[in-house]
C-alpha cells in the first residue's frame, strides 16, 4: 500500500489505494498558522458548515441527504498541531460498487456543498443558525470546568505554556465567542479558504484519474500555496525551579497534572526513542508509573503519561487522594531519575518495543487509521512505515538512558479534591 501524491494548483492530493475495505474515506485539511483567537472562530465555522448549507439549511435536511447517500458520514473539527491550526473535513461513504453508479461524484458533491456553499444571506451567515452554534459552543466552554481531569490538564498547560500555542485549549474561549457575528464570521470563512494550505487525502479502492478529476471539479480551492513554517515549537532550556500550583475544588478526587519538557533531542530520539521511552515510563499498563505508584504503593486511582512531539512536552496525569500528593510527586521524580541510570529491565524495553511495533503493523487493519497515518506522516515529516519499524528494532537500553537525561519537570499542578477515601 503506497501513497500517490499529486500536485494541485492550491495544494496536494494524496491517494492511498486499497481494496481491503468496503468504504472510501476522505479528509480535507486546511492548515494555517496558529492564533489563539482563531480557535473559537474555527470551532464556530466547523459547527456551522456541517449544520446548515444553502441546499440543506437545516440539520434534518442534511441528515436526510446523508441517508439518501447510503448513510454517508460527513463531519468537521478543528485541531492544533504544534504551530499549526488545522480545520479538517471528514467524509466516509460506501464504495460505489456496493451501491449504484454515480455515488462517488454525489458523495464529493455533498462535501463541496458543506465546504463551499454555506447558508448565506445578504453577505452574512444565517443569524438563527449562528445563535444555535453560539449557544452550543458557550455551553461547551462553560462545562469545561465540570470535567476535573480536562480542567486540571488545561490549567497546567496554561501555566506551563505562558502564552505559547500549547497553553491554549481547543474548546474555545468565551471572550472570543462574544466577538463573533454572522457577518464577521462569514468574512473570516472566506479568508480561511483563501489563505490556508490544502491537503486532500483519499483512501480506498479508487482510480487515481477519476479521483483527480472529481477533486478538481468539486474541491477547487482558490488559495495559493505558501510555506507556513515549521510545525515544531522551539525547545526550551530547563528551568531552575519547578512551578507548583495547588487549586481547591469541590470534586471528590484530586487530579494531578505534571508538565514536562524535552531539551536537546537528536532526530532519532525525537522520531523513535521518545515513543519507547514514553511506553516504558507511563504509556502502557505495565509501565513504571503504573507498577510503582499504583500497583506497588496503591497511591493512585490511575496514572499515565503521554507525549506531544511538536510541542516538546509530556503530560503525566493521575487521579489521587490529596493526602498522597507529595508521595506521588516524589515517586515520579525518583522514577525519572532511575531511568537516567541502568535501572531498566530488558523485559520492559522489549515489551515496549513489541507494543509499539504492534501498533504500527496494525495500521492497515482500519481505513481511518491508514488515513491518519499518512496525514500525520506528511504533517510531521515522519519516515515510511518500513523505516520506522527498522529503526524501532535498533533502540537499546542506552538510548533510553540518554533520552531520560533530556526530560525534565517544569510544572506540577494539583486540583485538590475533598475526599478522604483510601486508594
Amino acid at each position: 500500500m503506497k501513497e500517490e501524491t499529486i500536485d494541485l494548483k492550491y495544494g496536494k492530493l494524496h491517494i492511498i489505494k486499497t481494496s481491503k475495505f468496503r468504504t472510501i474515506s476522505v479528509k480535507v485539511i486546511l492548515k494555517d498558522k496558529f492564533k489563539k483567537e482563531n480557535i473559537t472562530k474555527n470551532n464556530f465555522l466547523t459547527d456551522y458548515l456541517t449544520m446548515s448549507t444553502k441546499k440543506y439549511p437545516t440539520r434534518r435536511q442534511l441528515a436526510l441527504k446523508t441517508g439518501e447517500l447510503y448513510s454517508l458520514y460527513i463531519g468537521a473539527y478543528t485541531k492544533r498541531r504544534g504551530n499549526f491550526l488545522l480545520t479538517c473535513f471528514n467524509l466516509s461513504f460506501l464504495d460505489p460498487k456496493y451501491t449504484e453508479e454515480g455515488m462517488l461524484e454525489e458523495s464529493f458533491e455533498l462535501l463541496h456543498e458543506v465546504i463551499f456553499n454555506p447558508n448565506v444571506k445578504n453577505m452574512s451567515f444565517d443569524a438563527t443558525v449562528c445563535n444555535i452554534v453560539y449557544e452550543y459552543l458557550k455551553n461547551e466552554v462553560k462545562t469545561l470546568k465540570e470535567d476535573s481531569k480536562i480542567y486540571a490538564n488545561t490549567e497546567m498547560f496554561k501555566i506551563m505554556g505562558e502564552g505559547k500555542p500549547y497553553s491554549y485549549h481547543g474548546y474555545g474561549y468565551l471572550d472570543d465567542l462574544e466577538t463573533i457575528t454572522p457577518k464577521n464570521i462569514y468574512e473570516y470563512y472566506k479568508g480561511l479558504l483563501k489563505t490556508s494550505d490544502v491537503d486532500i487525502y483519499v483512501v480506498g479502492n479508487v482510480k487515481s484519474s477519476e479521483i483527480k478529476e472529481i477533486v478538481n471539479k468539486k474541491l477547487n480551492f482558490k488559495t495559493l500555496k505558501k510555506d507556513k513554517g515549521d510545525i515544531n515549537l522551539p525547545e526550551e532550556k530547563p528551568t531552575k525551579k519547578i512551578k507548583e500550583i495547588i487549586e481547591d475544588s469541590s470534586f471528590s478526587q484530586s487530579k494531578l497534572a505534571i508538565g514536562c519538557k524535552f531539551y536537546g533531542l537528536t532526530e532519532k530520539e525525537r522520531k523513535y526513542v521518545l515513543n519507547i521511552y514514553n511506553l516504558i515510563f507511563g504509556g502502557e499498563f505495565n509501565s513504571l508509573l503504573m507498577t510503582e505508584i499504583r500497583e506497588k504503593n496503591s497511591l493512585a486511582y490511575y496514572i499515565s503519561s503521554s507525549i506531544n512531539k511538536p510541542d516538546n512536552t509530556m503530560l503525566i496525569q493521575s487521579g489521587i487522594s490529596y493526602k498522597n500528593y507529595k508521595k506521588v510527586v516524589k515517586l515520579v521524580k525518583e522514577i525519572m531519575k532511575k531511568m537516567t541510570k541502568e535501572e531498566i529491565s530488558d523485559e520492559l524495553l522489549e515489551g515496549a518495543r513489541i507494543e509499539y511495533l504492534s501498533l504500527l503493523t496494525e495500521i492497515d487493519d482500519n481505513i481511518d487509521d491508514i488515513l491518519e497515518y499518512y496525514y500525520l506522516k506528511n504533517l510531521m515529516n515522519l519516515d515510511e512505515l518500513e523505516q520506522r519499524i527498522k529503526e524501532i528494532k535498533t533502540i537499546t537500553k542506552k538510548d533510553i538512558i540518554e533520552i531520560s537525561k533530556k526530560v525534565y519537570i517544569d510544572t506540577v499542578y494539583l486540583l485538590k479534591g475533598v475526599s478522604n477515601e483510601k486508594n
